[in-house]
């Protein structure tokens, strides 16, 4: 059984890590030299999700003490932005928990809770496409390089596992933390067959899964034209990647999860729906709610 955080819709979304977008343009700022001297330490320390993410990237490119200093506040600004959608979505999955443990939805609260984080995300799209923009500025050629190589480096190993594994992944999206929430709540061969005969029915009737044109395939390839792109002197972020839709991003995704408990629940043994509520609220600190997936 596949509970999908917020994460999941803002991050398939990611992979991951931060409208109008700011023009692109060579950076100003004078190449790092012997007096200019540079260090290797990640950027904030201290922050959640993506921007942790980016941050330990950039741990691995030599920065000078003016960049760090202007990389830290953006940081700063991004964690800040972000505050009220965490908080919502920390929200919806509690009420999404308590719900799961009553084996009962309401489908009207759960659409308000979406709705909460997909306006707080809303709201922060556009200072967050600038601080990408920013970030690119900041950095020396060189320096871009290394940047996304570290970050693609690190977000290949912490999705690795197959929890939310994209077009590379085997089985396709999703497949590993459905596999993963199987295992966890003891599902026997009678309840997955149950759920996958659920899950298909409401796929003949939806989008599909894991195919080609599938939005997390189109995310993730989304996701390394960006990478690529960033790479070079000219960005202009929104020739690259235009603003993406998040309210809908977030009605498809939401539709998702909450079709997939639909399914499930009734197949679930009190038990079952207990352990699963715990492991969602236990994951509730961990959410994550934004990426690249919402520039």
């Amino acid at each position: 059984m596949r509970m999908r955080s917020v994460a999941s819709f803002a991050l398939p979304l990611i992979l991951a890590a931060s409208s109008t977008a700011c023009g692109g343009s060579v950076s100003t700022e004078q190449p790092a030299t012997a007096a200019a001297a540079t260090t290797r330490a990640p950027i904030a320390q201290s922050a959640q999700g993506p921007a942790k993410l980016i941050g330990d990237a950039l741990g691995d490119v030599p920065l000078t003490a003016p960049q760090r200093a202007e990389l830290e506040q953006l940081a700063a600004d991004f964690e800040a932005r972000h505050a009220a959608a965490r908080a919502a979505g920390k929200d919806m999955m509690l009420a999404l928990a308590g719900q799961v443990e009553a084996g009962t939805l309401d489908r009207a609260t759960l659409k308000a809770k979406v709705d909460a984080v997909t306006a707080a995300l809303v709201a922060a799209q556009p200072a967050d496409r600038a601080g990408f923009q920013k970030l690119h500025d900041i950095l020396q050629p060189d320096q871009r390089v290394a940047f996304v190589d570290a970050f693609e480096a690190r977000a290949k190993a912490r999705f690795a596992g197959g929890a939310e594994a994209g077009p590379e992944g085997k089985g396709g999206p999703g497949r590993g933390m459905m596999a993963k929430w199987a295992a966890d709540l003891a599902l026997t061969d009678a309840q997955k067959h149950e759920i996958k005969a659920g899950l298909e029915q409401q796929r003949q009737h939806g989008d599909g899964e894991g195919g080609p044109g599938h939005p997390r395939w189109e995310g993730a390839r989304r996701a390394g034209k960006l990478l690529e792109s960033f790479k070079q002197d000219r960005f202009v972020l929104d020739e690259v990647a235009p603003p993406r839709d998040i309210a809908r991003m977030a009605t498809r995704a939401s539709e998702r999860f909450i079709g997939l408990a639909e399914v499930a629940l009734p197949v679930l043994t009190p038990q079952q729906r207990a352990l699963a509520a715990q492991k969602i609220r236990e994951r509730v600190d961990a959410t994550e709610v934004v990426g690249p997936a919402t520039l």
